[in-house]
């Protein structure tokens, strides 16, 4: 049994995005990583636990990472108010003031980890077809430019 397959087309795609600049082809990357980790997640945000504020839940999102071909994935900071997701993901020992009274420990409600492991091999099985679907997408812009 022989089985044979064209492969120039893919060749093309290779050759068009191996012409772009690393400015665009981190763009291409980027997007397309953005779009794979999409059902990672929404079933972190499924899992997170619901606080007062809600605001572990609305932080968790992906940001690409600067002068770098990939992104960060999970509880993001700053204006997003995810400062303290590591606390409730591993949790803490208990914990001692220097003048010796408690402050207490937190225990851990693991919700990132069953999302990444439950997804784990969706997200990488859809990075070459996202990436394939934008190198279409940047073709179709560059040409609606020309």
């Amino acid at each position: 049994m022989n089985i044979s397959f064209n492969t120039s087309e893919v060749r093309v795609l290779e050759d068009f995005f191996n012409d772009l600049s690393n400015v665009n082809q981190r763009k291409v990357f980027i997007s397309a990583f953005k779009k794979a980790v999409k059902p990672l997640i929404s079933l972190a945000k499924l899992g997170a636990p619901m606080g007062a504020t809600g605001n572990l839940r609305r932080s968790i999102g992906s940001i690409a990472t600067p002068r770098d071909i990939s992104i960060l994935v999970g509880a993001r900071k700053g204006r997003y108010k995810g400062w303290h997701a590591h606390f409730i993901e591993n949790g803490t020992m208990a914990r001692f003031r220097r003048s010796g009274g408690s402050t207490g420990k937190i225990i851990s409600k693991p919700f990132f980890e069953p999302a990444f492991n439950a997804t784990e091999k969706q997200m990488y099985d859809s990075i070459e077809k996202t990436w394939l679907k934008e190198i279409n997408r940047f073709i179709t812009k560059v040409n609606k430019r020309t």
